[in-house]
């Protein structure tokens, strides 16, 4: 039994990425790698690019940059500092991600450095984090860069398909995700909310049997308008379910799809999408009987007028769209309900409001005409099951 507040006060497990960090870039050439390195022109300031203002044709201009990225899905609450260092320079073929720590971590770190990546010219496959340490190379996208950056500062692992799972690659949250498909989408509301992008009173706790939310699209600016939500939790208990609205809002949102790059995807798809949350800390990797950290419910996201039944017993449907999101309707037969305050209420009136709220009514003393509910337990706020028993104690002297 717990209190509402309680419960939209989620517990996370994540370091919070807030403020500005600062993080060191260094370009690492090997002398004697098979195939040989090719040495970009003016590399430095191409890694620089990258992180401060990197605007993409493909993207009609738009900037792509790890900057751009982090202001935008953390709404403006992360930011970089980016220390981009000399080229170095390392007789070996297979590179460690934290190689050069005996060399530079300390000077690193005495510089106030909270991150170093390890920025190479092989081919794609080699982005790691180590801690401190990340190593990614040119020939990968910008979103396996910030995944690798997340990693290391915030201890927030993968979310996408691991061949052990034992659900199907495709419920994997993929697109959706940043931390699955590192394709510089924006996170989840989950993920968003572990980061610290995300405050849990935007994700309310659905109770009752039915009730209608205005969802603002995840990519949109955050905390939600007034009268919106950020995305619905159904079910206090774990495992539980999130719905969120998703929209090509920006270039991280829409990706680059002219590139055919699988690394610059946007989502798969525009509508509402609901999840199943399977993980009970992101910063664990081993995965609780091998199940995804976030299932995928719904394949293709709904669109107004379509409905799903979740596997958790609740129904979703999409009952409109606005300029800045979805509205849906949940049904949830065997959804929590909020117990109501019936103190300092004639016995009649409490029952009234006890079963109208799900709930069974018990007094204790004295209980006539001028009978009044003195206390009740559980008390008023909290969140029980359905058909749970709300046991008030009846006065008969005046009402203070």
């Amino acid at each position: 039994m717990q209190k509402t507040d309680d419960l939209i006060t989620a517990t996370t497990f994540s370091t919070p990425w807030l403020g500005v960090k600062r993080v060191a870039f260094v370009p690492l050439f090997r002398s004697n790698a098979q195939p040989p390195d090719q040495i970009p022109p003016d590399w430095e300031n191409v890694i620089l690019r990258r992180v401060v203002y990197d605007p993409r044709p493909e993207a009609n201009g738009a900037d792509r940059s790890l900057r751009a990225w982090l202001r935008a899905a953390s709404s403006g609450r992360a930011d970089i500092d980016a220390l981009v260092l000399p080229m170095q320079t390392i007789n070996k073929q297979v590179v460690e991600a934290d190689e050069l720590e005996g060399t530079l971590g300390a000077s690193l770190r005495n510089q106030g450095v909270e991150a170093a990546v390890l920025v190479m010219l092989g081919g794609r496959g080699a982005g790691t984090n180590r801690g401190f340490w990340s190593r990614v190379v040119m020939a990968e996208s910008n979103g396996v860069w910030l995944m690798e950056m997340i990693h290391g500062l915030t201890g927030f692992k993968d979310l996408y398909h691991f061949n052990n799972d034992v659900d199907p690659p495709e419920r994997a949250i993929d697109t959706f995700d940043e931390m699955s498909a590192s394709s510089q989408t924006h996170p989840t509301a989950f993920t968003k909310n572990e980061l610290g992008w995300l405050d849990a009173a935007a994700i309310p706790l659905h109770v009752g049997a039915s009730a209608d939310y205005a969802l603002q699209y995840i990519g949109l600016a955050q905390p939600p308008l007034a009268g919106r939500v950020a995305a619905v939790r159904i079910g206090a208990d774990f495992p539980y379910v999130i719905v969120e609205a998703r929209k090509m809002t920006d270039q991280f949102e829409a990706g680059m799809p002219t590139t055919n790059d699988s690394q610059e995807r946007g989502i798969a798809n525009e509508g509402v999408i609901a999840y199943r949350v399977q993980t009970r800390n992101p910063t664990v990797q081993e995965r609780e009987g091998n199940k995804k950290p976030l299932f995928l419910m719904t394949l293709a996201a709904l669109q107004p007028g379509q409905s799903a039944a979740l596997d958790n017993g609740a129904t979703l449907t999409v009952t409109g769209e606005r300029p800045d999101g979805f509205t849906v309707h949940i049904d949830d037969p065997a959804a929590l309900v909020i117990v109501p305050d019936v103190r300092e209420s004639r016995p009649a009136a409490a029952a009234n409001a006890v079963i109208a709220a799900g709930l069974v009514p018990k007094f204790t003393g004295p209980n006539n005409t001028n009978s009044w509910v003195f206390s009740q337990s559980p008390t008023a706020g909290h969140v029980v099951a359905r058909g749970s028993t709300v046991t008030m104690v009846l006065r008969d002297d005046p009402i203070p």
